[in-house]
């Protein structure tokens, strides 16, 4: 199985479309999220995911989808996962015939 490059932190994204984008302040993002300062922050700097909630406070800020910001944070987590693979033992079940 070919490894994919690194994907950006869903964060990362965020952060390009609503302060560097948008030309927002971390502040004044959060306000229009209606989300607090800390909660943003945590996600811009990589230490929270997008929630589903999150998600759809995304879309409806910037005029997505929801199914975008959740498919960014679902290729986050699929490539931290892969990386753990070979560390999880687990035997498939056999094919019925």
């Amino acid at each position: 199985m070919a490894m994919m490059h690194e994907p950006l932190h869903p964060g990362e994204i965020v952060k390009d479309a609503l302060i560097d984008g948008a030309g927002l302040s971390v502040t004044d993002a959060a306000e229009k999220l209606g989300i607090s300062r800390t909660a943003l922050s945590r996600l811009l700097n990589g230490h929270a995911g997008i929630s589903p909630e999150m998600a759809l406070r995304l879309a409806k800020l910037l005029g997505t989808s929801i199914e975008m910001w959740i498919n960014i944070q679902a290729q986050y987590d699929t490539w931290q996962i892969s990386r753990m693979a070979s560390k999880i033992k687990i035997k498939p079940l056999k094919k019925a015939a």
